[in-house]
């Protein structure tokens, strides 16, 4: 009997883990992230190739120190995910972007810029939050990120007041917008 309910519990924990995230992913699109590996380098990547490809996780669940479709992600999840895909070798911690690419101004940033913001806290200029540039114009500011606010997903935003006070700066990786 207790041979047959051993069997029985490996069975069970073999089909869980095969099933795995299978309600979840019935629920989200996630990217093939195999089918789907470009060919381009880092250096002649399109920033439209990295808005499309973010804005296919629009609706990822937000999870804190997560950066996997099937499960959710955090902000830096998100855009290191984001960034991977297109073999950029980037941080997975918010805090290590400013360490990384070019610093540009605010009124130059371009679609696939990442923006970086502090956190939440008043008192503190450190980095806690980035996302995605997605339009810069006269009349609009937007950009994808994952947010732990009231959508709790990833999703799109405009640059409001509470944003611009947390903005920090601009950091380009795409050698393609410096020639735009």
């Amino acid at each position: 009997m207790r041979k047959r309910l051993s069997t029985l519990i490996i069975l069970i924990c073999i089909a869980l883990a095969l099933c795995g995230n299978a309600y979840a992913g019935k629920h989200l699109k996630p990217f093939k992230t195999k089918s789907h590996r470009t060919t381009l380098g880092t250096d002649s990547l399109p920033s439209d190739s990295i808005i499309k490809f973010a804005e296919t996780l629009i609706g990822t669940p937000y999870r804190t120190a997560t950066s996997d479709p099937l499960i959710g992600f955090d902000c830096s999840g998100f855009v290191s995910y984001v960034f991977k895909r297109f073999n950029f070798d980037v941080p997975r911690s918010s805090c290590e972007f400013i360490n990384v690419g070019e610093k540009i101004r605010l009124e130059d940033a371009k679609p696939g810029d990442i923006i970086l913001f502090t956190g939440t806290k008043k008192y503190t200029r450190k980095i806690g939050h980035i996302g995605i540039v997605l339009c810069n114009s006269a009349n609009e500011f937007r950009f994808i990120h994952s947010t732990s606010g009231k959508e709790y997903c990833v999703t799109i935003s405009t640059m409001d007041d509470n944003y611009k006070r947390r903005f920090v700066q601009i950091i380009r990786l795409l050698k393609t917008n410096d020639k735009t």
